[in-house]
This record gives structure tokens, sequence and C-alpha cells, in this order.
């Protein structure tokens, strides 16, 4: 056997290893060292610009995708005899024989009771906000704890009349709700680097809410009846000085507006 061939091959072989693995530290340093370099990037751009940042989350890092099917509702579904159900596309209307009376200065809690009390699975659902114009509260669908964001088919809405009665629901519904596909996602942080680079977070702003919840992937139509499916994909809504909220897609970093509009 030629021991000097087999030496060299051999020096050869551990030299490439060795090279190989020297370049593998080296990505993982350069790495590391990019996420610190990103991250004290949008530390000291939120400073300079004096934006303030309330409780800003760092977990979850990582999150499923969900797969749901809209629930045909039927006027059956609802058990009662002090109301009038008729069908609403996918969901149910409820008027309701006699209005139920809020307080002027109603509080959520208020809204809840009557929720869980009257809706169909209505602990399911969770508040969302008040339109003043239309004189309506709406609610939307949780899973997990976490909110189904701007779905018009996981939502109730609650109309009111001029004198701060309910005086009539509807309601849209998801079932067969799973999760699929955990991906990790971009970390809250870094959704508010992505509002920077689009300058829609502007100097002298406040972060006013931070959460992650789910948005769908594909426009919701609640009116129409046939079944239907959605993808859901984890987004964290961001909300700027109460009143302005952004939803970005936590894995491939899409920003919607309010209007469920894709900001370029």
């Amino acid at each position: 056997m030629d021991w000097s061939r087999a030496k060299t091959i051999f020096i050869i072989t551990f030299l490439l290893l060795d090279i190989f693995l020297i370049q593998q530290l080296i990505s993982q340093r350069n790495e590391n060292t990019f996420d610190t370099i990103e991250e004290i990037t949008i530390d000291e751009r939120l400073e300079a610009q004096n934006i303030q940042v309330n409780d800003l989350p760092t977990e979850p890092t990582s999150a499923p995708y969900l797969e749901a099917e809209v629930k045909q509702i039927g006027i059956n579904d609802l058990e009662t005899d002090q109301q009038k159900i008729v069908n609403f596309g996918s969901g149910i209307k409820v008027e309701m024989d006699t209005p139920i009376p809020l307080k002027e200065d109603w509080e959520i809690e208020d809204v809840d009771e009557f929720i869980h009390s009257q809706a169909l699975n209505g602990n399911q659902y969770k508040y969302w906000d008040y339109n003043e114009e239309k004189n309506e509260i709406i609610y939307y669908q949780v899973f997990n704890g976490q909110m189904l964001f701007n779905n018009e088919s996981s939502q109730i809405v609650i109309q009111l009349n001029e004198k701060n009665e309910i005086v009539s629901y509807t309601q849209n519904m998801l079932e067969n709700i799973k999760e699929i596909q955990k991906q990790n996602i971009i970390t809250a942080k870094q959704a508010l680097s992505i509002l920077l680079s689009k300058n829609l977070l502007q100097a002298e702003s406040t972060v006013s809410n931070v959460e992650l919840g789910y948005y769908s992937l594909v426009s919701s139509e609640p009116n129409q009846s046939q079944s239907q499916s959605q993808l859901l994909a984890p987004t964290w809504r961001i909300t700027l000085n109460g009143e302005v909220e952004y939803f970005i897609n936590a894995i491939e970093g899409h920003v919607f507006n309010e209007q469920r509009v894709i900001v370029e």
C-alpha cells in the first residue's frame, strides 16, 4: 500500500473539512451579527424619531397557519322564541322582539354579557370596535385566544338605535378551524421596522397596541351562502396613536391597511 499517497489524501480531506467548518462558523457569526445590527438599528430609529412604544411583545417566534371553513348557520341553530331570525348569506340576522337597552356610558363587559347569552357560541367572540357613524358594535371570532382580524366571515355586528338599545345583530362564523404548517415568524419589532421602511410609522407617533392574531389570505364574502374554506396567516396588528391600524403578515411581511388593501 502507498502510505505516502494515502497520507496525502487524508491531509487534503481534513483540510477540505476544516474549510467547510470555518465557512459554516463565519456564516453563523455573520447571521448573528446581522440580527444584532438590525435590532440596534430599529431601536435607534425609534429613539431618534421619538416614537413611543408601549409593551412590545417578544414572543411568539413561531406560529402556524390556520385552515377553516365558513359555517352555514341555520335559523334553527339558535334556540329562541323571543326573536325573529332570518338567513343572512352564510350567517343569520336576529331582530329583537323587544329592544335591549344599554347604558349611555356602556362598557365592553355590558356587551360581552349580551353576546355570551344571546349569540351562537358567543364566548368565541371578542370586542373589536364601535362604529359611531353607523351606531354598530363589532365583534370578531377568536381561536386559541387570538383574534381573526377584519374577517367578515367570523364577525358579529350589533345594531343600536338612537336610544342606545340593541335592536338586531348579524352573525357569521368559521368552523373546523385547525392549525397547519407551523412557521417561524417575524418579531413585533421587525414588524415595526417594516412600517418604518414604508414611511407608515411617523416621527412623534405612539405605538399604542401590538398583538398577534390571524388574517385571511382570501377576501371573505359572508353574504354568499355556498360552502367556502379559508387559509389564515399569523398577523401582527399594530395600532398607532390609538387610531390608525395596520396588519403585517408575520411570515411574508405584507402590510394591509384597515380597508384590507395591501400597502406597497
